[in-house]
């Protein structure tokens, strides 16, 4: 990779570079896409298409949080019933 030219880096999440071949080599953490120069556009657009249309989620309270719930057991139901 020493004789990659980096075109773009993002820290902890991976960069896009291009071999002395022409190949341009997209680098995530846990994956590697190759692709030929025109390929590569092609990629780039369908990317920044999707990124257009793409909408966050509105940032604050609304975050889903984990709620954990007991299940009662068969005396706890008729126990409550009871009552």
């Amino acid at each position: 990779m020493d004789d990659q030219t980096i075109l773009s880096s993002e820290e902890n999440f991976g960069n896009v570079a291009v071999c002395p071949g022409g190949v341009v080599h997209v680098n995530l953490t846990y994956y590697s896409l190759k692709f030929l120069p025109e390929d590569f556009i092609k990629f780039s657009e369908l990317i920044d298409t999707a990124r257009r249309k793409f909408e966050l989620p509105p940032s604050g309270g609304n975050k889903p949080r984990l709620h954990l719930v007991a299940a009662k057991t068969s005396e706890e139901e008729i126990t409550d019933e009871k009552e």
